[in-house]
């Protein structure tokens, strides 16, 4: 109540300039998020929507509202307003950014030779966090897309990952453990195991989530999740669970067992400040 006020006032105060677009922004993620009343943070945007001083703006308004209506399940009603800003801001990196949400929420949707489809255009996305993104999502669907093209452990599983955007963690983790008892050995146990630990941190639930990443290590050597989960559970092991000595074990890990990996930068500079390195 008292954040929504303090929102309300901020508003009242400062809602008419040109540069409040991130409050606004910030209001309906707390409104959505945080009070689940998605159809008011719509409202709210669709009021300010003709205010917007730039198509750029608008872009970013409709963006918000398309997020929203992921949230609220409403996937058809968002697809059409993400290719809109497509559309409308052809070969921007808004554009670009708004093809993505178009495959995630096919991926969502459980449509995901469309969401491929927009994908393989992405890879070679001018920006490189929006091509990063494009490259993840596209190896999980195709690495879990079964041959007989019923991909019942997907759609579940890419259920769970809507539940984890709607930021329903505890929904979400009970949806993996389905995907883990029904499709125990199969390909995607991996990503359920590692997405499931990064719901439980949202949970501060540490320790379940150390115990779905030693597991991933121990039952699955070849997963492209490899050296993300020996990183995560260095940075569990420092930061949550008061044990430094296992934490400088895993970013040696990184270290010496995944010189290429994007982990590597990280993983020294930590592993020198827990040794004792003035950095």
């Amino acid at each position: 109540t008292e954040i929504r006020e303090k929102f309300e006032s901020l508003l009242l105060e400062y809602g008419q300039h040109t540069e409040s677009m991130e409050l606004h922004l910030a209001y309906a993620d707390f409104l959505t998020f945080d009070l689940e009343q998605p159809e008011v943070a719509i409202q709210h945007l669709d009021a300010i929507l003709p205010k917007a001083t730039s198509q750029f703006s608008k872009g970013l308004y409709q963006m918000k509202i398309a997020d929203i209506l992921v949230f609220s399940d409403q996937f058809n009603q968002a697809l059409i307003m993400y290719t809109q800003i497509q559309y409308d801001l052809k070969n921007s990196e808004l554009a670009q950014e708004a093809r993505f949400k178009v495959a995630r929420t096919s991926y969502f949707k459980g449509d995901f030779q469309w969401a491929q489809n927009q994908l393989k255009v992405l890879k070679s996305s001018t920006s490189q966090l929006i091509a990063n993104d494009a490259l993840e999502l596209s190896l999980k669907i195709g690495n879990n897309i079964d041959k007989d093209s019923l991909n019942e452990g997907l759609k579940i599983y890419a259920r769970a990952e809507l539940l984890g955007f709607q930021q329903k963690y505890r929904q979400a983790i009970d949806t993996l453990a389905y995907v883990l008892e029904q499709f125990k050995g199969q390909q995607i146990e991996d990503d359920a195991l590692f997405t499931q630990a990064v719901y439980y941190e949202y949970l501060a639930n540490y320790s379940s989530a150390e115990v779905n990443l030693l597991n991933l290590l121990d039952f699955h050597p070849e997963s492209l999740l490899y050296d993300d989960s020996i990183f995560k559970l260095g940075i569990l092991y420092r930061d949550h669970l008061a044990d430094p000595e296992k934490a400088k074990l895993m970013f040696e890990r990184i270290i010496f067992e995944f010189p290429s990996s994007i982990y590597l930068v990280d993983a020294r500079a930590a592993f020198r400040k827990l040794r004792g390195d003035d950095i």
